[in-house]
C-alpha cells in the first residue's frame, strides 16, 4: 500500500494481533493543541466497548501524521451486499438495524455522536454488523474541529444519506441525526435505492429539503407496514418529528419483530393509535415499555394475548378455504369432448398461425389422445393435418426467403414446385407437386395406417396445392407461353433502364428451364440476354430481337 494510503494492515505488537490503521494528517503542524485534541480522542474511544462497534486499541503521532489502530474487521460492507444483491429482504434489514440501533443508543448516552453513519460504515462480519469509523466528538462540535479531517466537499452520493438539517459534513450534528442516517440506512437496504436522488450537489441539495421520499411498502410489497413506518418516520425532514431516541427506535423494531411473529393485522395495527416513536415523556415510556412487555417495575409473567385479528381466526378461515378448493376443482375440472372441440373451433376460427397452434396444442391433440373413439376425433385428426400442414408451408417459405438450408428431399421438391408457382408456370408447378405425393406419399403412411410426421404435412401441402391451381382454371398451361411473356416483361424492364430486375427474370429462366430441351430457344435467348449486358456493363446497350409467342 502506498504511503498516502489512509488505512493500513498492521501487527498490533503488544497484544500480537491484526489491526487496521487508519493515518491522519495532523492540522496546523502538529501544534500543541491539536496533538492534545486528539490525544483525548482516542483515549475516549479506547473506552467504547460493544459488540457492534469496531474496537479502538488506541493512537500516536509519527512526525506530521497521526494515525488510530482499531479492530481489524474482516467481511463485506452493506454497501457491497446492497450492490451484490440489489436489495436485501426487510427481515434481514430488522436483523441489522437492531444491533446498530443499540450502539446508536450506547452512543448517544456517552455524548458520541457518529455522524457519518451509511452503508458503507457498516462491516457484515458473519451474520453481525459492526459499526467502523467511530470518532469521539459530540454533537456540540462540528466536525471540522476535529485534528485529523481531510477538508473534501461531499459528494452527491453522500448528500443523499445526509440529514436535512446537516447536509455538510462539517456542519453539526445531534443524535437526531443519527437516527436520519439509519433511517435512509434502512430506506438504501430494503428499496436498493437511496430516499433522495440527485445527480449533482445543487440539485441533491434542494431535494434533501424538499423531497419526499417514496414509501417503502409502496416500492417493496411485502414490507410490513409497522417497518415502513418507522423508515418513514426516521426520515422526517423536521429533527423533532423523528423518534425521540435509538431506545425509543429500539422499541419500534421490538414492535415490528413481535408483530411479524404473532401476524397480527394492519387494521388491528392502525386502530391502535400507539407507537412508542411517538412519546415524548418518561410517563409515555413506561407505557410503552408496558405495553410492548417491557414491564419495568413488576415480576408479574405476562399473560398471553391472542393478537389474531378475527378475519385471520380459524372459523373464518376454514369457510374460504374450503370455497377456493371447490373453485379450482371446477376450474381444473377436464372439459368433455364437445367443450373442446367449442373452444377448438373458436381459436380455428381467429385465422392466425398463434391461435391455430394453441388450438392443436390444447384441445386437438388432447381430443384424440382422451376421446381415442369419439365422435369428433376424426374432425380433430384432420384440423391436426391442416395445422401442421399450414405450419410448414410457413416454414419453408421462412427458409426460402432467407436462403436457408432445407432439412429433407420433401422440403426440396416442395420448394423447387413452389418457386414455379412464383413464377406463374402452374402446370410445371403441378408436375413438381405430383412428383412430391408419388414419391414421399407412400412413406406418410404406415401399414397400420399410422402418420409419419416427417412427411405428412409437406405431402398434404402438395395436394392442398394441386387443388388450388386446378380450382383456378388458369390459361397458363405452356411453359413456352409463360417464358415468352417473362421474355417481353424482363425486356420492357431493360428499355425502361431497371436493368437488375430484367436480369433477375433472364437468371430465373435459365435456372428454372436449363434442362427442358422443348423451351431450349428461349433459354439461349435469356443466356444471351445475360450474357450482352455483362459484356457492356449496365450502361451499355443490347439487341432486342422479336421472338415468336410460341415455339
Amino acid at each position: 500500500m502506498s504511503k498516502d494510503a489512509r488505512v493500513w494492515r498492521a501487527i498490533h505488537v503488544s497484544l500480537r494481533k491484526s489491526v487496521a490503521v487508519r493515518v491522519f494528517h495532523v492540522a496546523f503542524g502538529g501544534t500543541l493543541e491539536s496533538r492534545t485534541q486528539f490525544a483525548e480522542e482516542w483515549a475516549r474511544l479506547k473506552k467504547l466497548d460493544h459488540p457492534a462497534i469496531c474496537k479502538c486499541y488506541g493512537g500516536g503521532f509519527e512526525d506530521s501524521e497521526a494515525y488510530l489502530a482499531h479492530e481489524l474487521i474482516e467481511g463485506p460492507t452493506l454497501a457491497d451486499e446492497i450492490s451484490r444483491r440489489g436489495r436485501l429482504p426487510w427481515e434481514t434489514v430488522l436483523d441489522l438495524a437492531e444491533p446498530i440501533t443499540d450502539a446508536l443508543s450506547y452512543l448517544h448516552t456517552r455524548g458520541i455522536v457518529h455522524g457519518r453513519l451509511g452503508p458503507d460504515k457498516i462491516i457484515i462480519a458473519g451474520l453481525s454488523p459492526v459499526l467502523i469509523d467511530v470518532r469521539g466528538e459530540d454533537g456540540s462540535a462540528p466536525f471540522r474541529e476535529g485534528p485529523y479531517h481531510f477538508q473534501r466537499p461531499p459528494s452527491p452520493e453522500q448528500l443523499k444519506r445526509r440529514p436535512p438539517e446537516a447536509p455538510g459534513l462539517h456542519d453539526t450534528v445531534t443524535p437526531r441525526s443519527d437516527l436520519y442516517m439509519l433511517g435512509a440506512l434502512m430506506y438504501e437496504a430494503i428499496t436498493g435505492a437511496p430516499p433522495i436522488s440527485g445527480s449533482t450537489i445543487q440539485e441533491t441539495t434542494a431535494n434533501l429539503q424538499y423531497q419526499e421520499p417514496t414509501t417503502v411498502a409502496s416500492t417493496v410489497m411485502d414490507t410490513p407496514v409497522w417497518m415502513d413506518r418507522l423508515v418513514m418516520q426516521l426520515l422526517a425532514k423536521d429533527p423533532a418529528a423523528r423518534p425521540v431516541s435509538a431506545d425509543a427506535v429500539k422499541l419500534q423494531l421490538a414492535e415490528v419483530r413481535r408483530r411479524a411473529m404473532s401476524r397480527s393485522g394492519v387494521a388491528e395495527h392502525a386502530s391502535s393509535g400507539f407507537s412508542p416513536l411517538a412519546v415524548t415523556n418518561q410517563a409515555d415510556r413506561e407505557e410503552a415499555r408496558v405495553l410492548l412487555g417491557k414491564h419495568a417495575k413488576t415480576d408479574t409473567p405476562d399473560r398471553v394475548i391472542d393478537a389474531t385479528p378475527w378475519h385471520d381466526k380459524a372459523w373464518v378461515l376454514l369457510p374460504v378455504l374450503g370455497l377456493l378448493l371447490a373453485m379450482l376443482v371446477w376450474v381444473a375440472w377436464p372439459l368433455n369432448e364437445d367443450k373442446m372441440r367449442e373452444r377448438a373451433q373458436a381459436l380455428l376460427d381467429e385465422g392466425t398461425r398463434s391461435s391455430m397452434s394453441q388450438a392443436k396444442i390444447s384441445y386437438l391433440e388432447p381430443m384424440v389422445h382422451q376421446f381415442p373413439d369419439g365422435q369428433h376425433t376424426a374432425w380433430a385428426s384432420e384440423q391436426i393435418d391442416r395445422v401442421e400442414m399450414l405450419e410448414a408451408e410457413h416454414a419453408l417459405t421462412v427458409k426460402l426467403n432467407r436462403n436457408l438450408p432445407l432439412k429433407n428431399e420433401a422440403e426440396r421438391l416442395c420448394a423447387e414446385a413452389m418457386r414455379y408457382e412464383t413464377f406463374g408456370d402452374n402446370a410445371t408447378a403441378v408436375d413438381k407437386y405430383q412428383s412430391l405425393i408419388t414419391l414421399l406419399g407412400e412413406k406418410s403412411t404406415g401399414e397400420n395406417g399410422d402418420k409419419f410426421d416427417e412427411y405428412r404435412p409437406l405431402v398434404n401441402l402438395a395436394r392442398n396445392k394441386i387443388a388450388r391451381i386446378s380450382a383456378a382454371d388458369t390459361d397458363q398451361s405452356e411453359a413456352a407461353r409463360i417464358i415468352s411473356a417473362k421474355m417481353d416483361e424482363a425486356d420492357q424492364l431493360y428499355l425502361e433502364g431497371r436493368t437488375i430486375a430484367a436480369k433477375k427474370i433472364w437468371y430465373s429462366i435459365v435456372e428454372l428451364y436449363a434442362s427442358n430441351a422443348a423451351v431450349a430457344p428461349l433459354v439461349k435467348t435469356a443466356q444471351d440476354r445475360l450474357a450482352e449486358t455483362s459484356a457492356s456493363g449496365s450502361g451499355g446497350a443490347i439487341r432486342l430481337e422479336k421472338r415468336e409467342p410460341s415455339l
